[in-house]
Formats: structure tokens, sequence, C-alpha cells
């Protein structure tokens, strides 16, 4: 039986304090969301019979 190893990336250092912030970064604007809702709230799409739908821009 042979035994191999790997040597460690410096990815695999990364603390968990490194972690929670890098995610923390990741988080969209409020601009950004309240783009995303006004969209939102202005489309619509109803089901007309089987497979067909109408979309609507309420704007």
């Amino acid at each position: 039986m042979q035994k191999t190893s790997t040597p460690r990336n410096k990815t695999d250092l990364i603390t968990e304090k490194k972690r929670v912030t890098a995610s923390q970064e990741l988080q969209p604007q409020t601009t950004t969301l309240q783009k995303i809702m006004q969209f939102a709230s202005s489309y619509r799409a109803e089901k007309i019979t089987d497979n067909q739908f109408v979309e609507l821009f309420l704007n």
C-alpha cells in the first residue's frame, strides 16, 4: 500500500473570519434590489391554455 500526499494550497489556509467577510462583500447594493423589485411589481404572466402564457408589463 502506497501513501500519497499533496502539498497544502494557500487557499486551504483561509481562516473562517476571512470567509465571512468575503461572503459579506458579495451582497447586492440597495439600488440593485430596488430595481429588481420595481421590475417584479410591474411584470405579470397569465396562463391562457396548456403551455400558453401572456406576459404583461404594467408600466
